[in-house]
């Protein structure tokens, strides 16, 4: 069920700050003490919250009863993507009680529709699962899911209706739980904004470098979605052409950042130069061609992704970059490295720039995300966890 303005104020609280007693919570927010206390008692009935075993001993007076967050009530994420399935169950911290990943094979439409029921029955029997209450499921999904047909392997017409109805229908849930869907990037973003690196920004693009690249955008604490869903679909951004050897020349003056910030820009840049890059082994020793191939395109991704943010810096004024993806973490922070130095070299008179950071959650991000969505939809944006608190 929903809940109140004043309990979802109340439950922030919480969420934000961890263990807490009535009077702490009143201190914190604009009610009177006995308006918590029905709250809190509330939230307990609904298994938000509930009543820790040790009191906190004060200077004076009676011990202070503690209140935290229950562990009984779940959400659950999943993320339909075109190599796999993943299955998320998280607590209201952030805890991951249960994940699963289900390897399908690159836009393997038949064999997802035949697996996906089951695998959800045998992730939702886990035994961390028994004995909790779903609140929600959110599923996050491409929103062009087909992919990017002037670069990826074509598909069958029919594969062209594929939409966020049909990944639906690939489930059956139960009557009582509310299933929402949003497409993978503001999916991963939310995540990052709810339990990652975001958590401490108002105001922030995240960039999320897969097999393509997408992302998310965040303005005043919200994810920001638009009217058709498609905001942060950053993949068609439009930048100077590759310098790198496997890119091919074209009549068109630009070209997209995706055909150059992505992991599919990498393994085609490897396979030019005869070599398989696998993500599993990325940090660590290589051959010298691997190790060459990998800088090669390190370099090409950060001066493209420089463009972008100086395209970004020039529309919205942000607090943060947050990046992240699939990648090795010492990979992603020399990407970051990398586009800060590209940055310099730029025109920047006229815009105001921002830090760039790494995100948290990497390849987690957007089935953790997917189960933030009926978080966000029950209990409002997540609090903004200042970075000078």
């Amino acid at each position: 069920m929903g809940l109140e303005e004043n309990q979802k104020r109340v439950l922030n609280e919480f969420r934000l700050s961890g263990s807490l007693s009535i009077a702490d919570v009143a201190r914190c927010v604009p009610l009177t003490y006995p308006a918590v206390t029905q709250i809190v008692k509330k939230l307990c009935e609904l298994d938000y919250l509930e009543k820790e075993r040790k009191k906190r001993k004060g200077p004076r007076g009676q011990p202070a009863m503690i209140f935290s967050i229950s562990p009984k009530n779940i959400f659950v994420g999943i993320h339909v993507g075109r190599h796999r399935l993943e299955f998320v169950a998280l607590g209201l911290t952030g805890n991951v009680l249960a994940s699963l990943t289900k390897n399908i094979g690159f836009l393997q439409k038949q064999a997802l529709k035949a697996s996906s029921q089951q695998e959800l029955d045998n992730f939702l029997s886990a035994e961390p699962l028994q004995s909790r209450h779903i609140v929600g499921i959110g599923i996050s999904t491409p929103y062009f899911w087909e992919g990017w047909q002037s670069i990826l392997p074509p598909t069958s017409k029919a594969d062209q209706t594929w939409n966020s109805d049909i990944v639906i229908s690939l489930f059956t849930f139960a009557d009582d739980v509310e299933v929402t869907v949003e497409n993978d990037g503001s999916s991963a973003a939310l995540g990052e904004l709810t339990f990652g690196t975001g958590a401490s920004y108002k105001d922030f693009i995240y960039v999320n470098i897969g097999t393509l690249i997408g992302g998310g955008l965040v303005i005043d604490g919200t994810i920001r979605t638009g009217a058709r869903g498609n905001t942060g679909a950053i993949g068609p951004f439009p930048v100077s052409h590759s310098t790198l050897s496997s890119s091919q020349d074209s009549a068109r003056p630009f070209e997209h950042l995706l055909s150059r910030a992505s992991l599919y820009a990498l393994h085609k840049h490897a396979k030019h130069r005869g070599l398989e890059i696998e993500l599993s082994t990325m940090d660590a020793l290589w051959c010298e061609e691997s190790i060459q191939v990998l800088n090669e395109w390190i370099e090409d991704c950060s001066a493209a992704l420089a463009q972008f943010f100086i395209g970004a810096w020039s529309l919205i004024e942000l607090e943060a970059i947050i990046l992240d993806g699939a990648l090795p973490r010492p990979v992603l922070n020399r990407i970051i490295d990398a586009t800060q130095a590209h940055i310099q070299l730029y025109q920047t008179e006229g815009v105001i720039t921002c830090d760039v950071k790494l995100g948290k959650l990497g390849s987690t991000a957007r089935s953790i995300g997917a189960a933030c969505l009926p978080v966000y939809r029950v209990l409002g944006p997540p609090p903004i966890k200042r970075l000078d608190e």
